[in-house]
């Protein structure tokens, strides 16, 4: 079982810039940072919402962070789904026929964690976490009330993923093309041309204003009630801003 989507994780060329957009801009608050050295990297959690945000700099550069940096550049790298028990959900997915890339679960920066191989999951590198016994999520609005709404991906079959996402690893359906963890939808955008991967993400805000103000100097685009940024100015990220519901 699933209860949350517990983070995004994100790929940056220096843990300080990243910080200085999500902490700094956006007003996000670090609630743990470390060095993995099994995983080559210094990595740190930002709570937003109901979720979190990851930053991981690789400091390994045999490590798979730090070929990720190389081959694709900073941006989007992963999503993590929580739950109570990693090694029993690790098993059922071994028994549902995904592909793993961890044999057993292992220590990371969110609890006890595993991954299993994006070519099972449409393209999507999957975490499932544990936190440690004891670790209560706290919630962080951020500048004007943020919330992460919706990670989005390219698929050449957005219902198949989506139906994939839902009976296999036992999401809630969100539609044709879509599921949803803990508030946060999980959407598929039907692209043929494009490799399968993570595309975006989708903040949600209370104070619209004040995350313009926040976000001048980076030139925010208007988008329909909201804003989006140019990947180049949030290290690669494609996102987007609107105003909760």
């Amino acid at each position: 079982m699933f209860t949350r989507l517990h983070h995004v994780g994100l790929v940056v060329r220096r843990l300080e810039d990243g910080l200085a957009f999500w902490q700094d801009a956006l007003g996000l608050h670090v609630s743990k940072q470390a060095t993995v050295a099994d995983q080559g990297v210094k990595a740190a959690l930002l709570p937003i919402g109901r979720s979190e945000i990851e930053l991981l700099e690789p400091i390994d550069p045999a490590g798979g962070v730090a070929k990720f940096l190389e081959k694709r550049g900073e941006g989007l790298h992963h999503v993590c789904f929580e739950t109570p028990d990693v090694t029993s959900e690790l098993e059922r997915a071994r028994a549902a026929g995904f592909p793993l890339i961890d044999e057993k679960p292992r220590a990371g920066l969110a609890g006890t964690i595993c991954f299993l191989h994006p070519k099972g999951t449409r393209g999507v590198l999957v975490e499932f976490a544990t936190p440690p016994p004891g670790e209560t999520h706290h919630v962080s609005a951020g500048r004007g009330g943020l919330a992460l709404a919706e990670v989005t991906a390219r698929s050449r079959d957005a219902s198949g993923a989506a139906e994939l996402f839902a009976t296999r690893l036992g999401l809630e359906r969100a539609g044709t093309d879509g599921v949803r963890l803990g508030g946060v939808r999980l959407h598929f955008l039907a692209d043929d041309a494009a490799a399968e991967a993570l595309a975006g993400i989708v903040l949600e805000v209370n104070d619209p204003a004040a995350v313009r103000a926040a976000l001048a100097g980076h030139t925010p685009l208007a988008d329909g009630d909201g804003i989006r940024l140019d990947p180049a100015r949030c290290h690669g990220v494609p996102l987007a801003i609107r105003p909760g519901a």
